[in-house]
């Protein structure tokens, strides 16, 4: 919800440069393109980024342009805020070609065991290494973490996390059902929180990502701070995919993929209904994360492994 709030406001300033009064059917290309040249010279974004809030604005549209049914004095009613949609154009190499950048490559850097130890010893808010402790222990997707409910998603008996929420929509970045790791089990109930991270994600991933680069004191001078400019939050879901190879036992193609939440052709879903239930289900993914994390602690002087803590049966539920 951030990143669309964030695209609208970005492409509205954009558009009242071409428009006092801008609507939808003032975004042709012509000023789709205009758009793009002034997010890169006012607000300096790559071409990705401008073409991933460009995406927003397309499902927003083509959303609005579809009949919604609801509910006016108990009774139901057709309705649309747009008679019709608009071609929004967001193709990574047309933008780069008309705002003179580049197309974004491949993510390739993964951290080494020192250099991620190194950059948890830094985290100093709370929010910050919760959201870290629970991204290595799940490889989930950042949007995922933050609208984690454990009363709601996580089974203790079976000890599986549904990262999915009840209600929402599966998208093809899938948010799978996963083994909960023993580390995290640990975490969960030493936090004792319903919502362990509570701050905004925008919040906590801006210190993360700003945390391995240079630093500039208030002379303006610069230091190399923790030398790891490329790391960022979402480059721990690459760290563990990429070792959850490398642990001393044999993790499957097929557990790593449901792990990460990619599409796997095997199975059925009323297949995959029973497997969570089962004791072995996505055990290799979940024994390889704890190994992980026991090298990853010969790493950093924080601890990783939670304080044992006498469970009081119940979390702290946030309103």
């Amino acid at each position: 919800m951030a990143a669309a709030r964030r695209a609208a406001q970005l492409v509205l300033a954009a558009m009242l440069t071409v428009s006092d009064h801008p609507t939808v059917s003032d975004l042709t290309r012509t000023n789709q393109r205009r758009v793009w040249g002034h997010l890169a010279k006012a607000n300096g974004l790559s071409a990705k980024s401008i073409m991933t809030y460009m995406i927003s604005v397309r499902a927003a549209i083509n959303y609005c342009a579809v009949p919604q049914i609801i509910i006016v004095d108990g009774e139901e009613i057709e309705a649309h805020l747009l008679e019709s949609s608009v071609a929004v154009f967001c193709n990574q190499e047309e933008i780069a070609e008309h705002i003179g950048g580049t197309v974004s490559a491949p993510r390739e850097y993964i951290p080494t065991f020192p250099e991620l130890g190194k950059w948890i010893d830094a985290i100093e808010e709370e929010d910050d290494f919760r959201f870290v402790m629970i991204m290595l222990n799940t490889c989930a997707r950042n949007e995922a973490i933050f609208d984690l409910r454990i009363s709601e998603q996580v089974d203790f008996e079976f000890g599986t996390i549904d990262l999915n929420p009840k209600g929402r929509r599966q998208t093809k970045k899938r948010r799978p059902i996963i083994r909960m790791t023993t580390n995290l089990a640990a975490w969960f109930e030493y936090w004792g929180d319903d919502k362990p991270v509570r701050q905004y994600q925008d919040t906590v991933e801006k210190r993360l990502n700003r945390l391995g680069k240079p630093v500039v004191d208030e002379e303006g001078n610069e230091s190399p701070g923790l030398g790891i400019p490329e790391m960022t939050c979402y480059t721990l879901r690459h760290f563990v995919a990429t070792n959850m190879r490398r642990v001393s036992f044999s993790v499957s193609k097929e557990q790593r993929s449901k792990w990460l939440g990619h599409s796997v052709n095997e199975g059925s879903k009323t297949t995959d209904w029973y497997e969570k239930f089962d004791p072995d289900y996505l055990e290799e993914p979940m024994r390889a994360t704890d190994e992980i994390m026991a090298k990853l602690q010969k790493h950093t002087h924080r601890k990783l492994f939670a304080p044992t803590v006498r469970s009081q049966g119940k979390f702290r539920v946030i309103e």
